[in-house]
This record gives structure tokens, sequence and C-alpha cells, in this order.
């Protein structure tokens, strides 16, 4: 296993996902729940974005086998999907793909279950998150190693996002505003990267660039 793979999937994973990036919508869909009830929905919003998470590291290339689309073409699209997330917070847009305003804000709080929609799916298991794992796991369909490794590293991810939704109050009273928005700026930088290198290998695997 490449020395650097660990770092790669960790990271493309944490910046996809953008928990710090994520805080002002914690703190808005979180809002106005009893300290048990907000624990319980943090809690099943995760399990839920691990299980999903799973089911597409073991089974996605598997969809994509059947649905005849090719890994490099898989990576070249993922690698797209990934670039639009990075310019979206590099420009500190309003993230098209997580779609950020929707629930139905009309329901009392106290009745409205956020933890599936939209916590889980698409805020932190959204489709972006879905590309790069299957991606992953795709080039990975040989080696079972790598396979147990992004399952590691996608669930220390989503566990790392439970943190932060526990504590997205302090961190966002500790940080400011400013703090997340220069955050969310360098992440997105990074991933811009890391999107331009899957496209990059996608072609390559196509056969189009050597």
């Amino acid at each position: 296993m490449d020395v650097y793979y660990i770092p790669t999937v960790f990271f493309t994973l944490f910046f996809v996902v953008d928990p710090l990036g994520l805080i002002p919508v914690f703190l808005v869909y979180l809002a106005g729940y009893r300290d048990h009830k907000r624990k319980r929905i943090i809690i099943r919003s995760i399990v839920i974005s691990i299980a999903v998470s799973v089911f597409f590291i073991l089974l996605g290339r598997y969809l994509l086998g059947f649905l005849g689309i090719s890994t490099g073409s898989f990576l070249v699209a993922g690698g797209i999907l990934l670039f639009i997330i990075s310019m979206e917070m590099l420009l500190g847009q309003p993230s098209r793909v997580k779609m950020r305003d929707i629930g139905d804000h009309n329901q009392p709080e106290e009745e409205r279950d956020v933890s599936v929609f939209p916590l889980a799916i698409p805020m932190l298991c959204g489709p972006g998150n879905i590309a790069a794992l299957v991606m992953f796991s795709t080039q990975a369909s040989d080696d079972p190693l790598k396979l147990l490794v992004i399952t590691g590293l996608s669930i220390a991810v989503f566990l790392l996002a439970m943190v932060v939704m526990f504590l997205s109050a302090y961190i966002s009273n500790a940080l400011g505003s400013t703090g997340i928005s220069i955050f969310q700026k360098l992440m997105g930088l990074i991933l811009s990267a890391m999107s331009v290198q899957f496209i990059r290998n996608g072609l390559f695997e196509l056969g189009i660039i050597r």
C-alpha cells in the first residue's frame, strides 16, 4: 500500500463531508430540541451515514459493473463532482450538491426528525461522499486490506463529524464565522487539487492520456 494512500483517502472524505463547514447547518437544524432528543438525532444521523457509506464501499463497484460504467468514467465523473464542491467551498456559495435549504420548517421542532433527512442524507453522506467512496472502493476491488482501510477511515470521519455536531456551538463561538470560512476555503483548495488528480487518473484508465 502506498504511503500516501491512507492520508489521501482520509482527507478526501473529510473535505467532502466538511463537518466544520456544516456547523451553521448543525446549529440551525439541532436548535429547539431538548438535550436527550438532540443527542439521539446526532447519533442516529451518524449511524445512518456509516451504514450508507459501508453499503457503497462494499457494493458500489458491483453497481457500476451492472450499469456498464467503467472505473475510468466514474473517476472522471466523480472528480468533476468533487471539483464543483471544492469551488463552492472556495467561493463561499451555498452548496447546490448538498441542498442546505431543505426540510419542513413549518413543522414544530420536537415533531421533526431531521436525523435521516437532511442531516444524514444529503448533508453528511451526500453525492460527493458517495462518489469518493465508490471511486476508492472500485480502485481497491482486488485488495481486501484497502477496502478495510477505506471503511475504517470513512467511519473515523463520521465519528469526527459526530464530535463536531456535539460541540458545534462551542466551535462556532471559538472560531467565529471568519475562522470557519478560512478553514473551509483551505479545504476547498486542497480538494480541488485532489479532484483534478482523480480526473487525470480516470483519463489515464480510459487511455485518453498516458
